[in-house]
């Protein structure tokens, strides 16, 4: 196990080194130095499977991609197991962003929002466990009240705030959130459904290549940027600059605002009683929506 001395440093364990191949170093260097050891050469020992040991405080975006081989950075895009992380300390926002494997123990206090995280009962004492929600999927794992996991589908119900839920998900489950969600909800989600009970943040869908979202509230800008395939149902506004560089599936909603060449169109008869039925509507107000695809 390596151990380290933080003091509230960002983006430790991040295995996108705050997305690199955007800055290439200029906000962020892979290989600045963190009591002694590089915040690259953390991310490595994970990948390897040992564990790393945090004392102190960790800042934002802590584990952000854990257990992915990112191909933006030479890997094949897939699940990696990985070693686990633990902090004797707090951690600021958006913990476990984009996670998929691997464990989070913390000692102390949790900022929201969280990432793709959701907790477990610990099986180590005085520490809190957290998951990924993919990987619980996946794996069916049992989570802590009120949230619950039964029949391949998660209901969770804890009202925190999660951006990035269900993140790269393989499984033909169902994620059910109860509430609203933050931004880039079902990022590169391959499979399965995700279900939100509220509106959910910016990006949302994006890079989609399967599955199914719903949103029972609105969403805000940049939906569906860059999706590939799969639907995206919403009960109101999907915001504007919504399909941007969209390649493929499909995005339904009562208001929306496309960027070329993704246009809307008028449901078909099929699309008009999915979305009556999904959303509980009557088929006169269903008729009402738009169907937005690149063809």
């Amino acid at each position: 196990m390596i151990t380290i001395r933080a003091s509230g440093e960002k983006c430790i364990c991040d295995f996108t080194f705050d997305f690199y191949w955007q800055h290439r170093g200029s906000r962020f260097d892979p290989d600045a130095d963190i009591d002694g050891w590089s915040y690259r050469s953390l991310v490595d020992a994970l990948r390897r499977g040992e564990s790393v040991r945090i004392i102190g405080d960790a800042g934002s975006r802590l584990c952000s991609s854990m257990g992915v081989d990112l191909m933006r950075l030479g890997g094949s895009g897939g699940a990696l197991d990985v070693g686990d992380v633990i902090v004797d300390g707090d951690v600021g926002p958006r913990m476990g962003i984009s996670m998929i494997r691997g464990a989070i123990y913390v000692s102390g206090r949790v900022e929201e929002p969280l990432g793709n995280v959701i907790e477990l009962e610990s099986d180590l004492s005085g520490y809190r466990k957290f998951v990924s929600i993919t990987e619980l999927l996946e794996k069916g794992y049992s989570p802590m009240h009120p949230n619950e996991f039964s029949d391949g589908v998660l209901r969770i119900s804890d009202g925190i705030t999660r951006e990035t839920i269900g993140a790269r998900n393989v499984s033909p489950g169902r994620i059910e959130l109860f509430g609203n969600a933050g931004m880039s909800a079902g990022i590169l989600m391959r499979s399965g459904v995700l279900e939100i009970h509220g509106s959910s943040g910016r990006n949302t869908g994006v890079l989609l290549s399967g599955g199914t979202l719903v949103v029972h509230g609105d969403t805000e800008d940049f939906t569906a940027t860059e999706m590939r395939s799969g639907e995206i149902f919403v009960k109101g506004n999907a915001g504007g600059f919504a399909c941007s560089r969209m390649r493929g599936g499909c995005v339904f909603a009562r208001e929306c605002r496309p960027v070329p060449p993704a246009r809307p169109s008028t449901p078909t008869s099929e699309d008009i009683r999915r979305i009556s039925k999904i959303f509980g509507i009557s088929s006169i107000h269903a008729m009402m929506y738009r169907k937005i695809t690149t063809v």
